[in-house]
């Protein structure tokens, strides 16, 4: 029987490739930002619906939040709007299965930062396994040119592979800091309390977001409620994903949560093939699979 982690994480990498592929085809009708705000405006009271539904079945009362609780919320809430307008401009001009693998760094990130923040520690084979899907990342950038010695020393300068890393890193931050908030709301289980942290940092979101896009561009703002038949579906995507995410962070360190997640390289691959119509090249096949090597190190870890 699968722990309830791996399950939430399989899970999550399913709704979550959904939620790319449809960013992917509302990015040629909304800008980038408008396509990341409605995500979550519409994600926000669904959210909500499942908060009150966990709160409905575990009972007692609401957790009561820390002062560091709310640094950790905005801090990752932040993180995440980051990356995720970096990773709309990355799928924009770069092969959407390459797009998704870059942004898999995240999982060598977040362990080192959940070593500092929460001390969470690998083992040395799934050290090997975070550092071996490092170096498949690179092995894709290279694949762009002839693959050597220099190209893969080089590679970290290609303009998809730092777009790829900034993704990484903000949403290493990102989980990081949503485990960090789960965990410091105590209590026994992990459902309120994953839900719970994403009910703020949701509203955390819609709320910067929202000022942001009123003083900005409230076009936007206006484009995205008119065409809210849309918005509703990435927001039913992003919602669902972002619980699913929450409750596996809540329940094992992030790096483990986010090498499983590297599953969703397969599906990405799927769309990339049959949806998209795009290729890669020998190279960058080696390097995803070079990656995905990597994923079972961890996993077995």
């Amino acid at each position: 029987m699968f722990e309830p982690w791996i399950l939430l994480t399989l899970t999550a990498s399913v709704i979550q490739n959904v939620r790319s592929v449809l960013q992917k085809n509302m990015a040629t009708q909304f800008s980038v930002s408008g396509v990341t705000f409605a995500r979550f405006l519409f994600g926000f009271p669904l959210i909500l619906c499942f908060l009150a539904a966990a709160h409905q079945s575990v009972g007692g009362s609401l957790p009561t939040p820390s002062a560091l609780f709310f640094v950790y919320a905005v801090v990752g809430g932040v993180c995440q709007l980051l990356g995720n307008l970096v990773f709309i401009n990355l799928i924009g001009f770069a092969n959407f299965t390459i797009s998704t693998t870059y942004s898999k760094t995240e999982t060598v990130l977040a362990a080192l930062f959940s070593f500092f923040l929460v001390n969470d520690v690998l083992s040395t084979l799934g050290l090997g396994g975070v550092l071996l899907t490092f170096f498949g990342c690179m092995v894709i950038a290279a694949g762009r040119g002839k693959l050597t010695l220099r190209s893969l020393a080089f590679a970290i300068t290609d303009k998809a592979a730092l777009y790829g890393l900034t993704v990484g890193a903000t949403y290493a931050v990102a989980s990081t800091c949503y485990r960090a908030a789960s965990l410091s709301l105590g209590g026994e289980g992990f459902v309120l309390q994953a839900i719970y942290s994403l009910a703020w940092v949701s509203f955390f979101q819609c709320l910067l977001m929202g000022l942001w896009l009123s003083v900005k561009s409230p076009s936007v703002i206006r484009l995205i409620l008119t065409h809210w038949r849309k918005g509703v579906w990435l927001g039913l995507t992003g919602a669902s994903a972002s619980a699913c995410w929450y409750g596996a962070f809540a329940t094992q360190k992030a790096a483990y949560v986010l090498a499983l997640g590297h599953v969703e390289l397969i599906f990405a691959y799927l769309s990339s093939r049959f949806l998209f119509k795009e290729q890669a090249n020998f190279v960058e096949t080696a390097g995803i699979l070079v990656t995905v090597t990597g994923i079972l190190c961890v996993a077995l870890a």
